[in-house]
């Protein structure tokens, strides 16, 4: 009996965490495309959830610092003023 006529037993899904342990132990210039391939996949699985309906904003979504009644200074008018 070859190793191509032995029944196949089916493995066992891998815990995401596990196999990134052990992609990571690999040494970064000995990891092939695909291994680096599965890290970026198993770091974005993991990675934190979007909820709809969340409350938390994002820093993209906080309101400006600069109050909306002024106007922005033109470029070069940054002149401090001496003190007499």
């Amino acid at each position: 009996m070859t190793s191509e006529e032995q029944p196949r037993t089916p493995t066992p899904p891998v815990n995401p965490q596990t196999r990134l342990r052990e992609l990571l132990a690999i040494p970064e210039r000995l990891r092939t495309d695909a291994q680096w391939d599965e890290i970026i996949e198993i770091e974005i699985s993991m990675g934190p959830k979007k909820l709809p309906g969340n409350a938390a904003k994002t820093s993209s979504q906080s309101p400006s610092r600069q109050p909306q009644d002024r106007k922005p200074s033109a470029p070069g008018k940054h002149i401090r003023k001496r003190r007499t």
